[in-house]
């Protein structure tokens, strides 16, 4: 029993109130110089089931910290040295070409509208590129304007972040290194009866979590690397920024395979002398480079590291996007993980089938059907 007098209560509460609100504050006046830390943060974060496995097996973890460490920042080393300087020249050739192509997309367009005027009318759909334009264009053309010159400026004014080159690997190091013991330091702030329980559950939310966001990047990282290749081998223009934005983009379910087949065929259309056919190519070769890792990489990669329904993870991805926009539906599908982990260390009889005869029996009565279906001969 509490015999403590209300007003110390009160007061105490009102303490740790202000302490909150003042330290948020802080954040917010120094939040220029937050992205470092929190991009070496998370980078610790996803290596850090690495290192506790190395060390399990007996590596001591300076060790260990050091040889994933190395690793990375070779890997690191070897993506802004091949891949920055060619990003900025593509950027800066797209900003100079970019009345060109919107020139050569306006002469794609006329033609196309003109072959197929018989089809368009029957459809009731605009014949000319001014009906286009007046129907649809006007605040596309308006976009593409405003957009495009963003997108290069700010390719280029990335180089701003320079430092984050040389800050973010040495942040991440020294993360790496002392991990564990910032984990354990921060449940000091739990009441000790309920830290042995706090510190399951965020060992299990933790370990979801980072299975899935580093089965991500992984694929991300593949798929960006296998469209860019495919893209050169096709000689589109500009492919190592189109592969940078679909690697970036296909975090994002559904939505970002449709912007990358999309973006695709814009800049084919754009780029390709031939007219439109090998921009049709180049967009169903990418949409068939998506379907081969939806169906086949991501699945072995990502595996059942999250485990959450499939109604579930698309209730997540409309939740997140609507709240958060693309940073929510990219976090949707790990958060709402958590969240699982979190009420099935209240409720544990959810995390098992309740009725695993009865599913058992289900699945023997489909296979039974189907062997039946097999072995009864065609009446015809």
């Amino acid at each position: 029993m509490n015999n403590r007098p209300w007003y110390v209560i009160v007061g105490g509460f009102l303490g740790i109130l202000a302490l909150l609100i003042a330290i948020g504050y802080f954040l917010y006046r120094v939040r220029v110089v937050l992205p470092p830390f929190v991009i070496a943060f998370g980078i610790a974060f996803l290596l850090d089931p690495l290192l506790e496995r190395l060390q399990r097996k007996g590596v001591p973890r300076i060790i260990a910290v050091t040889a994933v460490f190395a690793i990375f920042l070779a890997v690191f080393a070897v993506a802004v040295v091949f891949l920055v300087p060619s990003v900025i020249e593509q950027a800066s050739q797209l900003g100079k070409d970019y009345p060109v192509y919107a020139e050569s997309i306006r002469t794609t367009a006329t033609s196309f509208l003109k072959d197929h005027h018989d089809m368009l009318v029957r459809f009731e759909l605009p014949t000319t590129l001014q009906e286009l334009v007046g129907k649809y264009g006007n605040e596309a053309n308006n976009q593409l304007k405003t957009g495009v010159p963003k997108v290069v400026g700010w390719i280029i004014g990335s180089l701003s972040y320079l430092p984050w080159i040389i800050l973010i690997p040495l942040i991440s190091f020294y993360f790496l290194n002392d991990f564990a013991r910032i984990r354990r330091k921060a449940l000091l702030f739990v009441p000790e009866k309920y830290r042995a329980e706090t510190a399951k559950v965020l060992t299990r939310m933790g370990t979801v979590f980072s299975a899935y966001v580093r089965g991500l990047v992984i694929v991300c990282i593949a798929y960006g690397v296998v469209i860019t290749v495919v893209l050169l081998t096709l000689h589109l223009k500009y492919g190592i920024i189109i592969g940078l934005l679909a690697g970036v983009l296909y975090a994002v379910p559904y939505l970002g395979s449709i912007t990358t087949a999309l973006l695709v065929f814009l800049v084919g259309i754009a780029t390709y002398p031939e007219g439109m056919t090998p921009a049709i190519i180049a967009m169903v070769v990418t949409v068939g480079t998506n379907q081969f890792f939806d169906l086949l990489i991501t699945p072995r990669v990502l595996g059942k590291s999250v485990g959450l329904h499939p109604i579930l993870s698309i209730f997540a991805l409309l939740t997140g996007g609507t709240l958060f926009g693309l940073p929510g539906m990219i976090l949707a599908v790990p958060i709402a993980a958590s969240i699982q982990e979190i009420v099935f260390e209240f409720y544990p009889e959810l995390r098992n089938d309740p009725f695993p005869q009865e599913r058992s029996a289900s699945r023997k009565r489909l296979f039974s059907w189907f062997k039946k279906k097999k072995e009864t001969p065609d009446p015809a």
